[in-house]
């Protein structure tokens, strides 16, 4: 089932959002390889994606909270670091295991799991902060 964009993700700042519809679209590509039995061969280059994209990503964030001085920004950037751990762990097992059905579900629930909660809960909260400093 694809991850479907919905405006209450929005953040309000087009940078941010294109960046969150740009790792829905990964995670959709990654979603239709594995219905063509082709998910397996997605993964290495999903995982690979998302080490640098992400990092770029929460930077970027980061940055923005920083300039604004965000009061929740320890707890923000500290979900941004739960996030490359989980992301550490499956490139782990992808390098002592290769790519497996296991990762796939792993990685699978993972991804979906943090960006949903986490731009649902996380980053909607910093995109209204930053709204009302407009």
């Amino acid at each position: 089932m694809p991850m479907e964009w919905k405006p209450e993700y929005s953040v309000g700042f087009d940078r941010i959002d294109q960046q969150h519809q740009e790792l829905f679209h990964r995670f959709n590509s990654l979603m239709e390889a594995c219905k063509s039995r082709q998910g397996r061969d997605k993964l290495r280059e999903l995982l690979q994606f998302l080490d640098d994209y992400v990092v770029s990503h929460f930077d970027e964030e980061e940055k923005l909270m920083a300039a604004h001085s965000y009061p929740a920004i320890a707890e923000h950037k500290e979900q941004h670091r739960i996030f490359c751990r989980k992301l550490g762990d499956l490139k782990k097992i992808l390098e002592e295991e290769g790519t497996s059905i296991h990762l796939l579900v792993a990685t699978n629930e993972a991804v979906l799991q943090w960006l949903i909660q986490h731009i649902r809960l996380i980053d909607t909260a910093l995109g209204a902060f930053l709204q009302n400093k407009r």
